[in-house]
């Protein structure tokens, strides 16, 4: 009886191109979930304040103030039209970030629903809020008279439309972390062990398994031109996942740490594989002399 023998593959080249692509990959993850964060948070907590100097506008994580002595206008539009999003939220029962309307032009949005949108020019910027009491927020800034107005609609909830960003960036978090954690592992974990059936790729995933009996030849080559990946892995010489090169053989499926040369396994159902264990041609007689 064949016993197991394992061959490993050699050291891959230095790259930074994972940890690169992990760290870029993760911040924008963290972005969209503060940015999700500070959208249901404003549905719950917006808030207008009226004082003797100042409207303070609370809207999720931040507090933005605008100083009643640089305000030049306060009105109100009789309709709004051709709204243009540019940066925000636009939900349901909430509207914040960087708008654009016919009627006003470039404007930022501290609102809920627009029925009520008053429009405050301050200091060559234009804001817009909707207080539920549009009359008596407008005469309080304009004596300058303390008092706090909530949002039209009130706050204390957020929208049931905010549950599906919610759950793609939970979704997509939980997965990058999975796949890049994988993907920076494999080259420790990856190794090639020949059994008495077949070959065993263990990639730190599941374990791709290879039959004596499903190969037709095996070889070691470098093939001309580079891999195009498909799916998986392509960082400077880890290579794992699905690609196209058609100098090394049609439906490609790698898994290495160098570029070249590759151990060629071509399949009787038409895929290859290609891995790179340390001692190559070894392994490719060991490989031969099981397959009789």
């Amino acid at each position: 009886m064949m016993e197991h023998e394992t061959f490993y593959p050699p050291r891959p080249a230095r790259s930074h191109g994972l940890k690169g692509i992990n760290f870029v990959t993760l911040a924008a993850l963290l972005l969209a979930v503060l940015a999700v964060g500070s959208s249901m948070l404003s549905a719950m907590n917006m808030q207008y304040q009226v004082t003797p100097d100042a409207l303070r506008i609370r809207s999720g994580f931040s507090t933005e103030e605008i100083a009643l002595d640089a305000v030049t206008a306060v009105w109100r539009p009789e309709t709004l039209s051709g709204a243009v999003r540019k940066f925000g939220t636009a939900t349901s029962n909430l509207r914040t970030g960087r708008w654009s309307f016919r009627e006003t032009g470039d404007i930022t949005l501290f609102a809920t629903r627009l029925d009520t949108l008053v429009v405050i020019d301050a200091g060559g910027r234009r804001y817009g809020v909707t207080p539920e009491d549009p009359e008596a927020f407008i005469a309080a800034l304009e004596a300058r008279a303390p008092a706090t107005f909530e949002p039209l609609g009130g706050t204390g909830r957020a929208s049931a439309s905010m549950l599906i960003p919610i759950l793609v960036v939970v979704v997509a978090t939980v997965v990058t972390l999975y796949a890049t954690g994988i993907a920076g592992g494999f080259p420790q974990k990856l190794r090639y062990e020949l059994g008495p059936e077949g070959l065993a790729i263990r990639t730190g995933f599941r374990p791709v398994h290879v039959a004596y009996s499903e190969v037709e030849r095996v070889e070691v080559a470098s093939p001309s031109g580079y891999p195009i990946r498909l799916y998986g892995t392509a960082v400077g010489s880890l290579l794992w996942g699905r690609f196209r090169w058609p100098a090394a053989g049609p439906n490609l499926h790698l898994y290495c740490t160098r570029m070249k040369p590759l151990v060629l396994l071509h399949l009787r159902d038409g895929r290859t594989i290609g891995i790179t264990p340390e001692e190559d041609e070894r392994f490719v007689a060991e490989f031969k002399r099981r397959m009789r």
